[in-house]
C-alpha cells in the first residue's frame, strides 16, 4: 500500500490507543493495557500490509524520546531536598533499598543465565539491565488510579535511581566488553557519559527556570518542550545518554524554584498524547516469535529479576529477618511496583550490538520477551501495590467517577425527551412528580451483604449511592461512595460488616417519595449533597423504586422558564 501521511499515521494510533484503552477499563484493566494491546495490533496490520511498518519505525524513537524524557522529568522532581520527606536521613535509606534492590537483582539474573547463556559477558549485562524500570509505564499506573502516599513517592524515586544505577553500571560493563573484544577503550568514555549527562541536565533545569520566569505563569508547556527537545539533540549530537539529564532537569526544578507544580499540573494536556503514542509504539514492537524462540533464556530472565526486585527491596525496607508483608498495608511489597519494564532496557541492550553485533541481537531478543511478560503483567502490579498500600481511593478502582454517574445511557436520553413533552403538556412544574423521570430500577444490595457483595455491586452500578433494602423490598438505608472508601482497606473491620452496618444515610436522609413534586424534589436537592436519591413509595412504606437524578430534575425545570415563565430568570 502506498505510504501513509506522518499526520494521518499518527491520527491512526491514536485511535487505536483510544479504543484500546476503552476496552482495558471495560476490562477492569490499567488503560496502558490497551494502549500496548493496540500496538499489537497495529503490528499484525503492519504485516498484513495495511499499514505501513516503515512509517511505525520512523515515529518510534522522537516519540519513545519525548514520552521518557516526561517521564523521567517528574521523576527528578521526586527529589525535593528542602521538604522533610527527602531530607538526609530519608535519602540515606533510599539509597540503601535501591543498592540493596540492584545487587540482589543483578546477581541473580546472572546466575540463572550464566546456566543457559555460553556468554559470561551476555549473562554480565542481563543482570545490569534487569536493574533498569520502565518510568513512563510505571508513572502512568500511578498517575491513572491518583496514588498519592509514601508508598507511591517511594516506587517513584526507586524507578528513578533503578535508572541512575542500570545507566553507570552498564557503562562500565560496556567498557570492559569493549577491552576484551581488542577495542580502543577509554576509562574517561562512561565517566562523560555519566557527569556529562549530568551537566546537561543542570544547565536544562536552570535554562528552564530561566525562561519560565521570561515567559510568565500563562504558560507552561513552551519552555519545557523547547528545553526537552534541546537537550535530547545535544546529547545526540555530542553521543551522551539523556536519560538523567532529565532526572537532574527535574531536580533542579523542584529545589531552585516553585514552578514544578505548576509544570507538571499542565503537562496533563499534551503528555497524554505522547503517553499514548509511546505505549501503542511500544505494542507494535513486541514480537511473540522473540519470546517462543528465547524462551528459556527470557523465562530465567523473567524469574530472576521478580525475584531480585522483591527480595531486593523487601531486604532494603525490612531487613532479612522481617517476615512478608502479608498485604499489609503498612509494609506493601513495593518491589512487585519496580518490574516495568521496556524502552530504557532494549535502548541499553541496542547499544551493545555496536561493540558485538552476534551477542547484541541476541540480549536485544531476551529483553524484548521479557519486556512482552513485564509490559503486560507490570502495569497490574504497580496497581496492586498501590491499593495493597492504600494510596488509591476507591472512587478510582470502580469502573464509574463522580463524573460518569452522571453520564446517560441512549434510554435515559429518550426518557428525559418524552419527560419534557409531557411537562409541556401537564403545563406546571407541581404537575411532575419523581416518578415521571425516575429511573425504574429494583437492584440493591440486601441488607446482610458483606463487604466482597457491596463491592461488587458498587463496581457494576452508574451511581455514587447505593441503596440498601430488606426482605420485603423496603429501603433500610443508603452506603455513600465515601462510607466505603474509608473501610475498604480494613480486611478485620470488613469482614464484621454488612450492607446495612455500612449505610450512614438512612431513609429520610437520602430518599424521595415517588409523589413528590418537581419544586419538592428540587427543594431536597438543595440540601443533599448527592447526585442520586433513592425513590420509594412513600414515608409510611418506603418499598424501593428506583433513582431520581438531580440532573434530570433540573433539565425539566429549565424548559418551565423558557415556556411558562415561572420559574425563576429566563436564561
Amino acid at each position: 500500500m502506498p505510504e501513509l501521511d506522518g499526520l494521518l499515521m499518527l491520527g491512526i494510533l491514536l485511535a487505536a490507543g483510544v479504543l484500546g484503552g476503552w476496552l482495558a477499563r471495560l476490562a477492569r484493566l490499567p488503560t496502558l493495557t490497551g494502549y500496548l494491546a493496540a500496538g499489537v495490533g497495529m503490528q499484525l496490520l503492519a504485516k498484513g500490509g495495511a499499514v505501513d511498518h516503515q512509517a511505525l519505525d520512523v515515529l518510534r524513537q522522537p516519540v519513545n524520546d519525548l514520552a521518557i524524557a516526561l517521564a523521567l522529568f517528574i521523576l527528578g522532581g521526586q527529589f525535593h531536598f528542602k521538604g522533610r520527606s527527602n531530607g538526609p536521613s530519608q535519602m540515606g535509606l533510599l539509597l540503601k533499598v535501591s543498592a540493596f534492590d540492584a545487587v540482589i537483582t543483578f546477581s541473580i539474573v546472572t546466575v540463572l543465565l550464566l546456566l543457559v547463556l555460553d556468554s559470561f559477558s551476555g549473562a554480565i549485562l542481563l543482570g545490569i539491565l534487569a536493574i533498569a524500570v520502565a518510568p513512563a509505564t510505571t508513572l502512568e499506573v500511578l498517575h491513572e488510579y491518583q496514588a498519592k502516599g509514601a508508598a507511591t513517592r517511594t516506587i517513584k524515586q526507586l524507578t528513578a535511581l533503578s535508572n541512575v544505577w542500570a545507566i553507570f553500571l552498564f557503562e562500565l560493563a560496556l567498557l570492559l566488553l569493549i577491552a576484551i573484544h581488542g577495542g580502543d577503550s577509554n576509562l574517561m568514555a562512561p565517566v562523560w557519559d555519566v557527569v556529562g549527562s549530568l551537566v546537561y541536565g543542570l544547565v536544562a533545569g536552570h535554562a528552564l527556570i530561566l525562561m519560565q520566569e521570561r515567559v510568565g505563569h500563562d504558560n507552561y508547556a513552551v519552555p519545557l518542550l523547547s528545553v526537552i527537545l534541546l537537550t535530547i539533540g545535544i546529547c545526540e549530537i555530542t553521543n551522551v545518554p539523556h536519560m538523567l539529564a532529565f532526572l537532574a532537569t527535574g531536580a533542579v526544578v523542584v529545589n531552585r524554584s516553585n514552578l514544578f507544580p505548576r509544570i507538571t499540573a499542565a503537562m496533563d494536556v499534551y503528555a497524554q498524547p505522547a503517553i499514548v503514542l509511546f505505549f501503542v509504539l511500544s505494542g507494535s514492537h513486541l514480537n511473540f516469535g522473540t519470546l517462543q524462540a528465547n524462551w528459556l533464556a527470557v523465562g530465567l530472565y523473567v524469574l530472576g529479576r521478580t525475584i531480585g526486585k522483591t527480595m531486593g527491596v523487601h531486604v532494603g525496607l525490612y531487613g532479612i529477618k522481617a517476615s512478608p508483608p502479608a498485604g499489609r498495608s503498612d509494609k506493601p511489597p513495593i518491589g512487585l511496583a519496580l518490574l516495568c519494564q521496556a524502552g530504557a532496557a532494549i535502548a541499553l541492550a541496542g547499544y551493545v550490538s555496536n561493540v558485538d553485533p552476534e551477542l547484541g541481537q541476541q540480549l536485544l531478543a531476551i529483553v524484548l520477551g521479557g519486556v512482552i511478560i513485564f509490559e503486560l503483567v507490570g502495569p497490574i502490579l504497580v496497581k496492586r501495590v498501590a491499593v495493597m498500600a492504600g494510596e488509591v481511593s476507591l472512587a478510582n478502582l470502580l469502573s464509574h467517577t463522580a463524573d460518569r454517574e452522571g453520564r446517560r445511557g441512549w434510554r435515559a436520553a429518550l426518557g428525559a425527551t418524552f419527560a419534557r413533552h409531557t411537562v409541556g403538556r401537564l403545563g406546571s412544574l407541581d404537575e411532575v412528580i419523581v416518578e415521571h423521570f425516575m429511573r425504574p430500577d429494583t437492584t440493591a444490595l440486601r441488607r446482610s451483604a458483606n463487604m466482597d457483595k457491596t463491592l461488587r455491586f458498587a463496581n457494576r452500578s452508574p451511581f455514587n449511592h447505593f441503596p440498601v433494602i430488606n426482605k420485603k423490598n423496603q429501603l433500610v438505608g443508603v452506603i455513600r461512595l465515601a462510607d466505603l472508601n474509608q473501610i475498604a482497606y480494613d480486611k478485620r473491620t470488613a469482614a464484621l460488616l454488612t450492607a446495612e452496618d455500612i449505610a450512614t444515610l438512612g431513609p429520610n436522609d437520602a430518599a424521595l417519595p415517588a409523589t413528590s413534586t418537581l419544586p419538592e424534589a428540587l427543594e431536597f436537592f438543595k440540601s443533599f449533597d448527592g447526585n442520586t436519591a433513592a425513590v420509594i413509595l412513600s414515608v409510611a412504606k418506603p418499598v424501593f423504586l428506583g433513582m431520581g437524578e438531580r440532573r434530570e430534575g433540573f433539565h425539566l425545570a429549565r424548559p418551565q422558564q423558557t415556556f411558562f415563565g415561572c420559574v425563576g430568570p429566563q436564561p
